[in-house]
């Protein structure tokens, strides 16, 4: 198994910075960071995870947009999956000056101040298949025409939809179409991955494209089963109720599920305190809800291949709205590393911690043999 740390220091570690990575497997991470994949359309993403999967292993797309690969057959079923998608807009209007109007397609909670991260800010317009992202600016009315504000009144509050423009350098909606914009079409922030000291790297959507490379990683290391099949698969939609997980949950009576979410937003109901865990200090084992027999089962097999590994593996609270949510009533385990600042565009991850969840999540799949 490769590692996802591989670099060479340089005269400026004692300052907590390091070279560029040398390692292919960091440059699949970030090609998966850059990559647009806002909910119900991952294509980007797709591609980056099908073009990065060995030789003689094919995925299937569903007509979900999820990207599956089978190894073996029958039963029992095992499945591991990670989410493709990541929250940001789609252009819902093309203004006669030539401004852009945006909206978030997600339904699931989001930060307070995502909109915020937009503002200001470096972003790509999605274009036609073939063509690069369009680069564009994230703006916002002016702070003296925002709904709800007043004269000598608090700070406004977080831009709602309504309030953010984008500018493409168009100055009028011909222009804008000419360029190639369309209706529909994604915009998400210019991205990035940042590598930071420590082993640590950052990124928007870390959470989840950490997870797909897991899977990636996975898919390159792990030998088909002898008996039943191993399903990997790549998720759309996560973003919008899960609809990418609720297909897999219908198309494969999965006698075992585990999920690799990293960081998942808490439901209205619930309190909003974020997954916990120390980021260095090893993957997690969600404390998720499922309470069944045969889940508490599951993961108590999971830890005890960990102790036998001597990895150290965090216990951490784990909101009802994980990627497993449709899988409820199946055997099933959330699994992830701590992620730093969630739900910003600088989600912070430890290779170390990335590199440790593999070599279990290997062991344990191999040991099923």
């Amino acid at each position: 198994m490769r590692s996802l740390r591989r670099f060479l220091p340089t005269a400026l570690a004692c300052f907590c910075l390091v070279s560029s990575l040398q390692s292919q497997d960091l440059e699949s991470l970030r090609a998966l960071i850059r990559a647009q994949g806002v909910s119900g359309r991952e294509a980007n993403v797709r591609d980056a995870i099908q073009s990065r999967l060995p030789a003689g292993r094919r995925a299937e797309v569903d007509n979900l947009g999820n990207l599956v690969l089978v190894l073996g057959s029958g039963r029992p079923v095992r499945l591991v999956m990670a989410a493709m998608d990541e929250a940001g807009f789609v252009v819902t209007q093309i203004r006669p000056d030539g401004y852009l109007r945006v909206r978030r397609p997600a339904r699931e909670p989001l930060p307070p101040r995502f909109n915020a991260y937009f503002v200001g800010q470096p972003l790509l317009i999605g274009a036609a298949e073939g063509r690069d992202p369009i680069p564009a600016a994230g703006a916002i009315l002016s702070t003296h025409l925002q709904r709800g504000r007043a004269d000598n009144a608090a700070p406004a509050p977080p831009p709602r939809d309504e309030d953010l423009l984008v500018d493409a350098g168009a100055r009028s909606e011909a222009e804008a179409k000419a360029a190639g914009i369309r209706l529909l079409a994604p915009v998400t922030l210019e991205k990035d991955l940042a590598v930071l000291g420590g082993g640590m790297v950052a990124g928007f959507a870390m959470d989840g494209r950490a997870g797909c490379e897991v899977l990636l990683q996975l898919a390159r290391n792990v030998t088909p089963p002898k008996e039943g099949s191993l399903v990997l698969a790549w998720a759309a939609q996560s973003w919008s109720g899960e609809r990418g997980a609720q297909r897999l949950a219908k198309r494969f009576e999965a006698d075992e599920v585990l999920v690799l979410d990293f960081y998942s937003a808490a439901a209205a109901d619930e309190t909003g305190k974020p997954p916990g865990g120390r980021a260095g200090r090893g993957p997690f084992l969600a404390d998720s809800p499922e309470k069944d027999a045969a889940s508490r089962a599951l993961r108590a097999g999971i830890r005890a291949k960990a102790h036998a590994l001597g990895i150290p593996l965090q216990s951490v609270r784990f909101p009802s709205t994980h990627d497993g949510k449709p899988f409820a009533g199946r055997p099933l385990a959330v699994l992830g590393v701590p992620v730093r600042f969630p739900g910003t565009p600088v989600e912070t991850v430890s290779l170390d911690d990335l590199d440790t969840l593999i070599r279990l999540m290997d062991a344990y799949l191999e040991s099923l043999r």
